[in-house]
């Protein structure tokens, strides 16, 4: 996981096969201009046809707006008589199928034909709305990813301390993590097996959720708060032991603490305390800024 984690958020990593490189502020603005298109012609919303129009694919409409009632709403908050089509939750009974075949244990590497008739469909029908496999799995990632409940924790940790700072963001990564603990697990014992499967995993959790924290580390740093050390390790220390607790299961954890070996989560403020030591700057430092 953490060699995944450093691919994962180097810049220098090109975007996932099929994923526009055009800039976000423009391929969403080409995606809402041709759906208002569609809308004023009267016509019903198309995800295909959409990304066509907007030179995008259609991995990246879903990225910008997670399906057509997203779109809708975007659409309605300009002013347009938008209306919802039965039709648009297709899409999501394929995702809900397929997170409810990934939380079940032991479920394995889970195929179209498994996913589409879970979700009371035909194959053909799966391939109408996503374009292989690996465009729902990123699907099911970004919907349980943590990111966006992370960024409101983390951002009014502006003026924290790096102490203060650190516990907050291993307790608020663990709060998140907890929830989706059964399929998160499921999800990284499958994705070893399953390319489509890890490149989900790392680019709709990992590689979005990573520059939140990062953000933070970096400005800390800025600060002198903390040494200017690789922030992507100081990632990996601080929220692995936490993923791990995830992974691993509360049961094996509860066995490990009758053997007396206590989880990181359970003393986060000693562990914070045992990563500062590395990690705060040194007299050395202060005195040379000084």
């Amino acid at each position: 996981m953490p060699c995944m984690l450093e691919c994962m958020i180097s810049p220098s990593r090109p975007p996932p096969p099929g994923v526009s490189r055009a800039p976000a502020s423009s391929a969403r603005g080409s995606i809402l201009a041709a759906a208002r298109g569609q809308v004023e012609r009267g016509e019903d919303l198309s995800i295909k046809r959409i990304a066509a129009e907007a030179g995008v694919s259609r991995q990246t409409v879903y990225a910008h707006f997670g399906g057509a009632r997203g779109l809708r709403a975007a659409l309605a908050a300009e002013g347009l008589a938008v209306t919802d089509a039965p039709a648009e939750l297709t899409p999501g009974r394929l995702v809900d199928a397929a997170a409810r075949l990934l939380s079940r244990p032991g479920a394995g590497v889970v195929s179209i034909e498994a996913i589409a008739a879970e979700a009371g469909m035909t194959k053909g029908a799966f391939y109408h709305h996503f374009a292989d496999r690996g465009e729902l799995l990123r699907a099911v990632a970004r919907r349980i990813s943590p990111v966006e409940e992370m960024r409101a924790r983390i951002e009014p940790l502006a003026d924290a301390t790096a102490r203060e700072g650190l516990i907050a963001i291993a307790r608020a990564y663990f709060g998140a993590m907890r929830p989706r603990a059964e399929l998160l697990r499921n999800l990284a014992a499958n994705a070893s097996r399953d390319p489509d499967l890890a490149r989900a995993i790392m680019t709709e959790i990992v590689g979005e959720g990573a520059p939140v924290i990062l953000a933070w580390f970096q400005r800390q740093m800025e600060l002198g708060a903390l040494r200017p050390v690789d922030p992507t390790l100081v990632v990996q220390a601080l929220v692995g032991p936490v993923f791990l607790a995830i992974v691993l299961g509360s049961d094996l954890f509860d066995e490990l603490s009758r053997a007396g070996i206590h989880p990181a989560v359970d003393h986060v403020e000693q562990f914070v305390d045992i990563l500062l030591a590395g990690i705060a700057p040194s007299a050395a430092d202060t005195g040379a800024r000084t």
